[in-house]
């Protein structure tokens, strides 16, 4: 078997007639190491930097090189090639030469274009490669800035023949020379199996997300989707709260494979602490929503895709972890695909255990009548999570123009915890009273859902969707406490207490979707979606008195939530040219939101708005381009912040909602410039109304009731870097900076302004140690920030990982410690003794893991054309990953 470093991303066909390639110049191609093609049967000559067609075939016996075992020795010919190069790259760099373009168009042997052809402008002297690119949607390509001299066009593409422009001369005249169209005729016969191994970035910003290739990284392996989101730019985790920020904003929507999850967000924080890295593909910080998404979620979205292939015939891979910090850390993960004429059955499951420990402490502190009065609280915990995340889903081919589905996923988190928790009371200094409470704890949530889809095409540019959904989740979460309280050091009594929590959720949806190219440079996509959503939350604290339960009125309830949102949207798409383009969307929603009790309404809420969304990128040549977006956004407030419920974490600090709550509306402005695979971003954010966790101390007792409110107003700048760089042809880094100003006015007995910046800074850096092993060491530190009243502290960690890649049995090998120097340890605050409100809060969710894990591929591995088709309750076009 040889191999042989190939720029393409598309798989390569060869022509093969009496062990020859047909028709092939005379060519070496300077490229990246991003692809290998392994051809079997087949002797290519091949080195870490060249390879070569030399008289038509494969000739080893003239040139036999390897800069990886043989270095230094090197054929005269290669050393010919390399003055030849040297020379041609001083003549480039003197020439004072005018500089011209040069575009066409590739099409197939029916007249079609084809997307994403491999077009390469080679130098016709020595057919050393100048520049290369992708043909757009239309076929079209383009080279920019190209000096007097002769020049030939090299074109590939998937299940077609390499082909070759007709020789070109370009002189001194400026000029943009229009090449005929080239056809790429269907292959012949392949040489033998071709096996391509792409690699993609870590972190890829596109014009209204940051998408991060979690499969790209070493030292991603074996952690969670919550870890990752953890060391992503722009996102802080508050385990604390369990909430997620994005770029100094709450109010984010999360979804899986596009399909919003509609848990609140606390219950999505835990499902994504207990979701093993190894079955997802990647992970998309959506900062600017397009009108076809939910307006929902005034931060943005987070979209986890989950690993799927998309070959012809059966095929997957699964993977396997087993981890140790404090405790055992385990996961394995399957994926499997099997697609064959008509229909396509695949599935994927996963399943996580963890067992951990973790410490919060919490403090906070008032005075009173001349008393100063604290509470000091401390919870030992011992925790186990079991997580089963699966989905299984059909496509039938229906004809041509017809596509349906179905699909059908499940999840079952299973979190299990025993704390011993120490709670003090203080009095100017002097202890007070002391609580020993014995805390067990389950929390339960499973949830189910059904998809049926259908997509009709009516013709290659227009086509409609339809998609119905059910969503079903239930989420439980049973307490008791066992309290002993002293006084002044002395047992004073013993209590019982329990409490329990139910809450089922029920989501009907439906979407009609359509899409159409007006013209050549006008599409038009509009749509239609309703929700309609049945929530109950059943709240019991009782406490043991005289071996009876006792119910507290004021702990317990049962509140009903009734909502319903419609929505329209219309976008366009407009291509003014091959360097500008514009997108714009309108979207409106209507909802309708009752919220009571089982003896009174407290919310029956009416309201509409408009949400505007504007896009516009401009190229300015190969390297430059440009962009500006525009788009409002909606925060609507969660049923858990809604419902008036309480539950206590110690005897003084509570947790509640707000019935009175409003929603929030953003307005956020960004504009971004590219440096080829360099990005600098800006952007601005004014919300509303924003919703922030908030706290309210009863100065009377030193009472802690942490709750949700409305403040005045929240205001953003953001700056983002992204700098990857290649350092050699082994070393490659990647890192991502980014600075926020923020000022966020919110109200505690008076308006308070408060402003701070945040930085955030993650690098990644990959070695190449060998052709099957590299080394991958990361790190990221976030200089803390804030939400409405609280502070958070400065947070990072710093993690190792070494790839192993066994390619014969098709698997690979990762070694991985993360958090190496224990430095995931979390706190917020809130000084402001002139309100009389101290809160200090701090808790370890992490420590040192070491993890091994093992992944393998089965079935076959030439790369087939994915089925494109739309899915439901979600605001993506498609599912096929």
């Amino acid at each position: 078997m040889a191999e042989m470093q190939y720029i393409s991303s598309q798989k390569l066909d060869f022509k093969q007639k009496d062990g020859k390639l047909k028709n092939q110049p005379r060519t070496s191609f300077i490229h990246s190491t991003i692809f290998t093609i392994q051809i079997q049967n087949a002797p290519f000559p091949h080195s870490g930097c060249c390879a070569f067609l030399q008289k038509d075939r494969f000739d080893v016996e003239t040139i036999k090189m390897n800069t990886a075992t043989n270095p230094g020795k090197y054929p005269k010919r290669f050393l010919r090639i390399v003055c030849l190069m040297t020379i041609s790259l001083f003549a480039h760099l003197c020439s004072v030469n005018a500089q011209s373009g040069l575009h066409g168009r590739i099409v197939d042997f029916a007249g079609k274009p084809l997307e994403n052809a491999n077009v390469l402008l080679l130098n016709t002297k020595d057919s050393s490669l100048l520049k290369g690119t992708l043909t757009n949607a239309k076929g079209h390509y383009n080279f920019e800035n190209i000096i007097a001299g002769k020049y030939l066009i090299s074109v590939t593409h998937a299940g077609t023949n390499p082909d070759f422009s007709r020789h070109l001369e370009i002189g001194n005249k400026i000029e943009d020379i229009d090449i005929s169209d080239i056809t790429l005729n269907e292959h012949l016969a392949m040489l033998a199996d071709v096996t391509v191994v792409a690699k993609k970035p870590l972190y890829e910003q596109k014009i209204d997300r940051l998408v991060i290739n979690v499969a790209s990284s070493i030292t991603s392996a074996g952690s969670t989707a919550l870890d990752v989101l953890e060391r992503s730019p722009g996102v802080i985790v508050n385990r604390f709260a369990n909430s997620l920020l994005i770029n100094g904003k709450g109010s984010v929507i999360v979804m899986v494979n596009g399909k919003r999850n509609y848990m609140e967000i606390a219950a999505v924080v835990q499902m994504l602490a207990a979701m093993p890295s190894g079955n997802i593909e990647r992970i998309e910080i959506i900062t600017t929503p397009p009108a076809k998404y939910d307006a929902d979620g005034n931060a943005g979205i987070i979209n986890i895709v989950l690993k799927r292939n998309n070959e012809y015939g059966t095929n997957g891979s699964y993977a396997l972890m087993a981890g140790y910090g404090k405790w055992e850390d385990n996961s394995v993960s399957l994926n499997i695909n099997h697609r064959k004429g008509k229909i396509n059955v695949f599935g994927n499951y996963s399943y996580y255990r963890s067992h951990q420990y973790q410490l919060w402490t919490n403090y906070h502190a008032v005075t009173h009548d001349n008393q100063f009065m604290e509470d000091y609280s401390e919870s030992n915990r011992n925790s186990k999570t079991a997580l089963h995340n699966g989905q299984i889903g059909l496509d039938y081919e229906i004809n041509k123009k017809t596509i349906i589905g179905f699909l059908f996923t499940g999840s079952y988190r299973r979190w299990k915890m025993k704390a011993d928790n120490y709670a003090s009371v203080y009095t100017n200094k002097n202890l007070d009273t002391t609580v020993d409470i014995v805390n067990n704890e389950l929390h339960t949530t499973a949830s189910y859902g059904i998809n049926l889809n259908m997509q009709h095409t009516f013709r290659p540019d227009e086509k409609l969707s339809v998609n119905l959904d059910y969503l079903d989740y239930t989420d439980k979460n049973p307490n008791d406490y066992n309290n002993a309280y002293f006084v002044h050091n002395a047992h004073s009594y013993n209590e019982k207490v329990r409490s329990d929590k139910i809450t089922p959720l029920k989501f009907w949806i439906g979407t009609l979707d359509y899409e159409r190219k007006l013209s050549k440079k006008v599409n038009i996509e509009a749509g239609l979606k309703g929700t309609a959503s049945r929530l109950s939350n059943d709240v019991e604290v009782a406490t043991l008195i005289q071996n009876s339960w006792e119910a507290d009125p004021f702990l317990s309830n049962l509140h009903r939530l009734k909502e319903s949102v419609g929505a329209a949207y219309s976008s366009f798409n407009l291509t003014f040219n091959d360097k500008t383009s514009l997108k714009t969307g309108l979207r409106y929603e209507y909802a309708h939101t009752v919220l009571g009790s089982a003896t009174e309404e407290l919310v029956n809420r009416h309201y509409s708005n408009l949400f505007p969304t504007f896009y516009i990128l401009h190229k300015i040549n190969d390297s430059n381009s440009v962009n500006f977006s525009y788009s409002r956004r909606i925060s609507r407030p969660s049923f858990a912040d809604l419902a008036p419920w309480v539950i206590f974490y110690d005897p003084k600090t509570f947790q509640t909602g707000n019935p009175y709550l409003l929603p929030s509306i953003s307005d956020v402005i960004t504009a971004s410039y590219t440096y080829k695979d360099k990005i600098l971003s800006i952007s601005y954010n004014y919300s509303s109304h924003p919703i922030n966790n908030q706290p309210e101390l009863d100065e009377k007792i030193n009472r802690l009731i942490n709750t949700v409110t409305n403040g005045k107003r929240f205001q953003a700048v953001y700056i983002n870097l992204a700098l990857p760089f290649k350092i050699t042809s082994w070393w490659t880094m990647q890192n991502n900076l980014s600075t926020g100003w923020y000022e966020s006015t919110s109200f505690y007995k008076e308006e308070i302004k408060q402003g701070y910046f945040n930085f955030y800074g993650n690098s990644t850096q990959t070695f190449s140690l060998s052709k099957s092993l590299s080394l991958e060491v990361s790190g990221w530190y976030g200089s803390g920030g804030g939400w409405g009243l609280y502070n958070f502290s400065p947070l990072g960690s710093f993690d190792l990982g070494v790839n192993k890649k066994l390619e014969k049995i098709k698997s690979s090998l990762s070694l991985n410690v993360r958090n190496l120097i224990n430095s995931l340890e979390s706190r917020q605050n809130i000084y402001k003794p002139e309100q009389n409100l101290i809160i200090n809060s701090a808790g370890i969710f992490g420590y040192r893991t070491f993890s091994i894990t093992y992944n393998h591929r089965f079935g076959k591995d030439s790369v087939k054309g994915k089925r494109e088709r739309t899915t439901g309750a979600e605001d993506e076009k498609n599912r096929a990953y």
